[in-house]
């Protein structure tokens, strides 16, 4: 007998539709309180400005606003843009960087709760003779099956300052 292995992307629209499908056939009531689980929501506040060769910290945050805690691990990704590399730290998650320094990874166990957030902490190395001027990179929370991706990445600006 052969088996059939779904992605998680397929997988992840699989179990969405199936949800969707539930909450229609339940009427209003149930599509005021929609599909249980854990849902992430991204923040990440505009780090200190920085001066060219200088380093600054980015505090980037996911937050569980589901009703249920997350049922596996999930990772909080930081793109940074060229010029720039970074190296975190975070009391509740495995972090580290990528290759080339411009993405730094935070893995997150299974089981942040209802409510809780999570917090890494960024250091940002700017290359010595970068210009002065306003870079954007990027926070990514990728958790499976989240019913609202939309909410799982924010934005942030590196303001990078004359030197002294």
């Amino acid at each position: 007998m052969s088996r059939t292995l779904m992605s998680r992307p397929l997988l992840s629209r699989t179990v969405q539709a199936a949800c969707a499908a539930v909450v229609l056939a339940a009427g209003p009531a149930a599509a005021a309180t929609g599909c249980p689980g854990a849902d992430l929501a991204v923040a990440a506040a505009n780090p200190a400005p920085v001066a060219d060769g200088g380093t600054t910290l980015l505090h980037p945050v996911a937050i569980n606003t589901g009703d249920a805690a997350t049922a596996e691990p999930f990772t909080l990704y930081v793109h940074l843009p060229p010029g720039v590399v970074g190296s975190g730290t975070s009391p509740a998650a495995a972090c580290h960087t990528l290759p080339h320094g411009h993405t730094v990874a935070c893995t997150v166990p299974a089981g942040l709760a209802p409510g809780a957030a999570v917090a890494a902490e960024v250091r940002i190395s700017v290359a010595s003779g970068m210009p002065a001027g306003v870079l954007e990179g990027t926070v990514d929370a990728d958790l499976p099956g989240d019913p609202t991706p939309a909410d799982n990445s924010a934005r942030f600006e590196i303001t990078v300052v004359p030197s002294p």
